[in-house]
């Protein structure tokens, strides 16, 4: 298995992973010559999906968290998001057994380097993110030991934490252009509105609350809506902010492509003792793969590979398959694990190689 661009398929592919629009499976794995419905994908903003070739036969790229359990989370965040469309009051406890079960998976698959690359429409970025970051604040409150109780309030801030965006303007949410100062002005009122809506909310603590307030405020008081800073940010709050930082960078917004892993883990390494919990940061660059299995790389030698699998103590030196040489030429595969073999590093990511040939492309036009 592994991760291809949309406008790369071929009839040779096979779909790997379901593909959602609307939390309904709008193609399901298994589904032979995929590059038949590459323009829909593309409408639909599916800019990768997982597939099945020969090139990537056995690569396995293990879930920390299921398909199921991911939607059934969106499913809950999609209710909420209804019924708030239609001025009722939410019922947060619709969320409880999601959120275990979410805990349960992480916990069970606690050895996995987490690469979470949700196959769904653009219009689904909401719900997608908002399970994401519970996803990473529940990584890094397992490796800072957490108790179960404040794992379980941590996620339902977490998963909650943008709630507030059902008052915003969809035409300024999903602008593809850059913001005015009046829109990013409106953009930036999403906390509050998170928080009025949740600090009535039963079944839910104070702490989990605060998180839909503080998650994009900063160590350094550069953040917003209070300029809060320092002490004055709880550890929730704190876990939150590093772990929508990275999904959002990481994710494909409707303005910009995602970033690289490994770019996103430089940028928080940058603003980690500053702008975010340096501690907080490690722990979740710690576990996440910063090459993910199944993406194609570009090697120091000029060849072309797929990651197969981690090195967790080097995980900027994975085990690859090559499957091109430095001309693009297909060759036989063979596979070269890079903490064995030191003369031969990782120089591009596939979203890399990507952004390059768009460069490109701009050129020869």
């Amino acid at each position: 298995m592994r991760l291809v661009l949309t406008e790369n398929l071929t009839p040779q592919m096979t779909l790997a992973r379901n593909v959602y629009k609307m939390g309904c499976v709008y193609l399901k794995a298994g589904q032979r010559n995929i590059s038949k419905y590459r323009e829909r994908l593309e409408d639909l903003g599916v800019d990768y999906v997982y597939i099945h070739d020969e090139a990537s036969e056995g690569i396995d790229i293990p879930e920390v968290v299921s398909e199921e359990t991911r939607h059934k989370c969106q499913d809950a965040l999609r209710t909420t998001f209804s019924t708030l469309e239609n001025n009722m009051p939410i019922d947060v406890n619709m969320f409880k057994g999601p959120v275990n079960t979410l805990m349960a998976e992480i916990m069970n698959n606690s050895e996995v380097q987490v690469s979470l690359t949700d196959i769904s429409s653009m219009d689904e970025y909401t719900f997608g993110h908002s399970v994401s970051t519970a996803v990473y604040s529940l990584i890094i409150g397992q490796e800072l030991k957490l108790p179960k109780e404040q794992l379980q309030e941590l996620a339902m801030g977490a998963i909650l934490h943008d709630v507030g965006k059902v008052r915003l303007d969809s035409r300024v949410l999903f602008k593809e252009t850059k913001l005015t100062d009046s829109e990013f002005e409106q953009i930036r009122k999403h906390p509050e509105y998170s928080f009025e809506i949740l600090k009535y909310c039963r079944n839910m603590s104070n702490d989990a609350k605060m998180i839909s307030f503080t998650h994009h405020e900063r160590l350094d008081g550069s953040g917003y809506p209070r300029h809060l800073k320092g002490n004055q940010l709880g550890l929730f709050s704190r876990i939150v902010a590093v772990a929508d930082v990275y999904d959002a960078l990481s994710t494909n917004r409707c303005y910009r492509k995602a970033w690289p892993v490994n770019k996103v883990v430089d940028f928080l390494t940058k603003i980690a003792g500053t702008e975010l919990d340096n501690e907080l940061v490690a722990a979740l660059i710690k576990k996440v793969a910063i090459f993910p299995n199944g993406t194609e790389v570009k090697l120091s030698d000029g060849s072309y590979a797929i990651v197969v699998s981690q090195n967790e103590q080097m995980p900027f030196r994975p085990v690859v398959r090559v499957v091109r040489d430095k001309d693009m030429n297909a060759v036989h595969p063979y596979g070269i694990d890079l903490m064995r073999d030191l003369n031969i590093t990782i120089v591009a990511s596939q979203m890399e190689l990507e952004m390059e040939e768009e460069e490109q492309k701009k050129i020869i036009v």
